[in-house]
């Protein structure tokens, strides 16, 4: 079976591609080979995922079980035992040939400041290596919702900024997008990078 390759008729390819196998059927006769030519206005995206990862082969890696059996005798790769941490806490271990590991991850030392975004936004602190403060850590304040029952009992609020915001008719406070930087003596302070922040690539995540 041949299909024209118009956006619709991708669809329907792949609706006959599912159907057939839900049904134990071949899909042998179906000519997918042109399929990726068809344009379907796919739009690009990017993802970020914090990962722990230490080398292993993938012989081992099967023996364990982090990787599936070799059941087509290829040659067996360099890798990595990867662990992925679920929103929950959870975790799960896995295995991943070594190119596209690190082609995917790179180690928390050294990083640009871009990587250092993706790592706040994940919840992790991070530091400059070459700050002389060694105590010193970043960190983005967890979005929070702060409300009228509360707001009278905040510690960190002067009096007239409690009056303003219980004047009004639905008081609360919305924490967003805040970064703060912890100092040895516990004293957190509003963060903004500067320039040598920004292009500076000795960032590093900090680790209890």
């Amino acid at each position: 079976m041949v299909l024209a390759l118009t956006e619709s008729s991708y669809f329907t390819m792949e609706k006959l591609i599912v159907s057939r196998r839900l049904t134990n059927h071949p899909v042998r006769d179906i000519n997918i080979s042109n399929m990726d030519k068809c344009n379907l206005n796919l739009k690009k995206y990017i993802g970020t995922k914090v990962v722990e990862a230490r080398p292993m082969n993938e012989i081992d890696a099967e023996y364990i079980g982090y990787a599936r059996k070799n059941s087509d005798n290829h040659e067996w790769r360099d890798g990595y035992h990867v662990r992925y941490t679920n929103p929950d806490g959870s975790f799960y271990d896995s295995w991943s040939p070594k190119d596209v590991f690190e082609k995917a991850y790179r180690e928390v030392k050294g990083m640009s400041f871009g990587e250092v975004i993706e790592a706040l936004s994940a919840g992790l602190a991070v530091r400059r290596n070459g700050w002389n403060g060694k105590g010193l850590f970043v960190v983005k304040q967890v979005p929070s919702h702060i409300t009228g029952d509360i707001i009278p009992k905040m510690q960190s609020l002067p009096q007239i900024a409690k009056d303003i915001l219980m004047s009004r008719e639905d008081p609360h406070i919305d924490y967003t997008n805040q970064m703060l930087i912890i100092n040895p003596d516990g004293r957190a302070d509003s963060w903004v990078p500067s320039s040598s922040d920004v292009f500076s690539e000795d960032w590093e995540v900090v680790d209890v």
